[in-house]
């Protein structure tokens, strides 16, 4: 099967999302053939990110960036979508040449599920679309969900990353049928060493949707009780001067370590040293990190009504707490300090739930999805 994946650039360190480019090498794994179009931003002058990128082959996957303009200024809907389109539409002939796509899967729904809808439209391709979380989450809160229900509408099917999302779009439009298939992760990299003793990590973008400040205040309230306490906070973002200034306010400054970004081998070998995992944002499909700290041995706090809850049952396998409430995850921290046996067995529970949720799983189900698409479509 020749599988074309559309999934825009991210700065991320990686050719253009680190967890879409797994997913593609568990395609190639299961012997189908993958091509990869990004699109970035076509800049006067580009920006360090694109600079020097070009078209190249990334564990025998080839990638292409063509170049599009960007007007932002006037929205995020439709405007870019078409632009991104105009470029790739070039690019997809000559990729014709080489490589006849059997199923188009686009990444996010706005941006490339618009161009991956727009394709199977001209050149009678089938589309599978995925959404991650604020591409279906964002568009609703701004009054747009019209816009992104009529692009799913389009497709062939609709993967959903969490139950969260379907619910949502489905509610948005009822006829809307997507298929729930949580994401995977890397398992082969994740271990457990010795833990440090009252240890808690986040790793996250510094951004107001991940809520480090409320990691920050549940961390001033342990400290009281368990002034060894230790939090790793893993991650850049335009929050990280203000998160800063809040550690001065709490009188917890000697107790945070801002890492900043570092590679995801790193983080692993942090996540697998440490107790707990804390992030209590919104706006989630479903966070691989959190994935990648239970196979780490931490018991996992996450948000109710947020995708981990596919995941996480409270207090069998992790910590599920409401948005927002310091005070609940300091209750559940200091119980996992205080009680080794209950923290031992939420660790243990938490590895068990997630040992099978890898990316070859997750690949398989795509495919088995595609074949069935593909089978209808040509009919």
């Amino acid at each position: 099967m020749n599988i074309l994946v559309i999934a825009h650039f991210q700065n991320d360190r990686s050719s253009y999302a680190s967890f879409v480019h797994d997913q593609a090498l568990s395609y190639q794994a299961l012997g189908n053939k993958v091509c990869v179009i990004s699109s970035v931003v076509r800049l006067k002058k580009e920006s360090v990110m694109y600079k020097g990128l070009s078209d190249k082959l990334v564990d025998g996957i080839k990638v292409y960036y063509p170049r599009r303009f960007s007007l932002s200024i006037y929205g995020r809907y439709g405007v870019n979508a078409l632009l991104g389109l105009h470029a790739i539409e070039k690019l997809y002939k000559k990729l014709l040449i080489d490589f006849k796509p059997d199923i188009i899967h686009a990444h996010t729904i706005g941006f490339d599920g618009a161009i991956g809808v727009k394709l199977k439209e001209k050149f009678k391709i089938p589309v599978v679309i995925t959404t991650h979380g604020s591409d279906t989450v964002i568009p609703i809160k701004d009054g747009k969900a019209s816009y992104i229900t009529n692009i799913c509408s389009n497709a062939n099917a609709i993967v959903a990353v969490s139950s969260k999302l379907k619910k949502l779009l489905i509610k948005e439009e009822p006829k809307l049928n997507p298929y729930v298939i949580c994401n995977g992760f890397n398992s082969q990299f994740c271990t457990e060493e010795i833990k440090i003793k009252h240890s808690i990590i986040q790793v996250s973008g510094l951004i107001k949707q991940k809520k480090v400040d409320i990691t920050l205040k549940a961390l001033a309230e342990i400290k009281k009780e368990y002034n060894d306490v230790t939090l790793t906070i893993v991650g850049e973002g335009p929050e990280k001067s203000y998160l800063i200034d809040l550690c001065y306010q709490l009188d917890i400054t000697d107790s945070v370590n801002f890492t900043g970004q570092i590679s995801n081998k790193e983080v692993l070998k942090r996540m697998a040293e440490t107790e707990i995992f804390v992030m209590p944002s919104i706006n989630e499909g479903l966070g691989i990190v959190y994935l990648e700290a239970m196979a780490s041995g931490c018991v996992t706090v996450g948000t109710k009504g947020e995708g981990i809850e596919d995941i996480i049952s409270n207090e069998k396998n992790g910590i599920l707490v409401e948005a927002d409430h310091p005070e609940m995850i300091s209750k559940y921290v200091k119980r996992c300090f205080s009680n080794n046996v209950y923290m031992k067995e939420l660790s243990s529970n938490g590895r068990e739930c997630v040992r099978d949720l890898t990316w070859k799983t997750n690949a398989e189900k795509h495919i088995a999805l595609f074949e069935q698409i593909i089978q209808t479509y040509n009919k």
